[in-house]
């Protein structure tokens, strides 16, 4: 699953969902629509535009951000209507891990990335 949320002033999530109405001829939202996460350099971000623009992005130092409504998710701006860009309090980061075994679902082996207790 993939979705974007908010906290604040209302909590509110908006669920990724395809687009099985248009045909071939839209293909260009179709592509748009399909790319749910994107990962750079420059920065991270969830949902398209044709514009550039996305549901969420965050920068490179995850301190900064931006939200429009984007194709796929349906989203208002997360942060609110009026307020395009934001500054990132807190980033919180989840592994998943299988209640079975207690093995990350990702199947690394190699769990030094998750070991922050030098931090």
């Amino acid at each position: 699953k993939c979705f974007l949320f908010r906290a604040d002033p209302d909590a509110k999530c908006f669920h990724w969902t395809p687009d099985f109405s248009s045909g071939f001829d839209d293909i260009e939202n179709q592509v748009i629509r399909e790319q749910f996460m994107v990962a750079r350099n420059e920065y991270l971000a969830m949902g398209a535009n044709a514009d550039g623009t996305n549901g969420l992005r965050l920068d490179q130092d995850l301190n900064q951000g931006e939200s429009y409504p984007a194709l796929g998710f349906g989203n208002e701006p997360l942060a609110g209507e009026n307020m395009k860009s934001f500054e990132v309090g807190t980033v919180e980061v989840y592994r998943l891990v299988r209640d079975v075994d207690g093995k990350a679902v990702d199947g690394e082996v190699d769990d030094s990335v998750w070991n922050l207790g030098g931090m």
